[in-house]
């Protein structure tokens, strides 16, 4: 059965990947304060609304009018009509005793295609069982792929030169891994991302210069 992929929204990685995201699939975005992750997240939601895909944003830490503004500045247009439309659909949650049985209304109700929670670290604080959230986090992800949506969940993990992974959080759950790395130092490709996993993936491997521009983000 051929694999049905959808556009990832970011600039140059679709050609990385076999054309885009496994449709139905879950991928964790991981990396340091100032990676990107929730840009990446954006844009892969705003792929889907340009394309009249309903999309939802799960958000632990900032509000629904940081994320518009965030949006609105890299150059992603009409974001406000599309939340008062009800195609983009933003919830900020608080993570103590968070319970995802509302994100999955949320998504039966509107039809939703694609989903960001933004992020699991902000889950994993209050959870001082870890093995209490890994039974969150395979609840979680068990009902989102019954209800066929792409998903991306992001993670804040602390910076390492290589591509070890702490797993604490759903990565070993996710069909595809895309970490993130940050320098600071400035310049067009401060940023870069390596794919650690991509599951029925012939997916490029090395380290990928990346940037943030008008327009969404970019790989090289």
């Amino acid at each position: 059965m051929a694999i049905k992929r959808i556009k990832s929204g970011i600039n140059g990685l679709d050609a990385k990947i076999d054309g885009g995201f496994e449709e139905g699939s879950i991928i964790s975005i991981i990396g340091g304060p100032g990676s990107g992750k929730s840009l990446i997240g954006m844009s892969f939601l705003y792929e889907g609304l340009k394309n009249g895909q309903t999309c939802l944003f799960v958000s632990f830490e900032e509000q629904e009018r940081d994320i518009v503004l965030d949006m609105e500045s890299i150059g992603f247009e009409n974001v406000r009509k599309l939340l008062e439309d009800k195609k983009f659909i933003i919830t900020f949650n608080s993570p103590i005793n968070f319970e995802y049985l509302g994100v999955l209304d949320l998504i039966r109700e509107n039809k939703v295609s694609r989903v960001v929670i933004d992020s699991l670290s902000a889950i994993s604080m209050y959870m001082d069982d870890k093995g209490k959230f890994r039974k969150f986090m395979l609840d979680l992800v068990t009902e989102l792929k019954k209800l066929s949506v792409t998903a991306i969940v992001t993670d804040e993990q602390p910076q390492i030169s290589d591509s070890d992974i702490m797993y604490f959080s759903g990565e070993y759950l996710s069909d595809a891994v895309i970490k993130l790395f940050y320098t600071g130092l400035g310049g067009d490709f401060d940023r870069s991302m390596q794919i650690i996993k991509m599951r029925r993936t012939n997916n490029d491997r090395s380290m990928l210069p990346m940037r943030i521009d008008k327009g969404g983000i970019y790989v090289k």
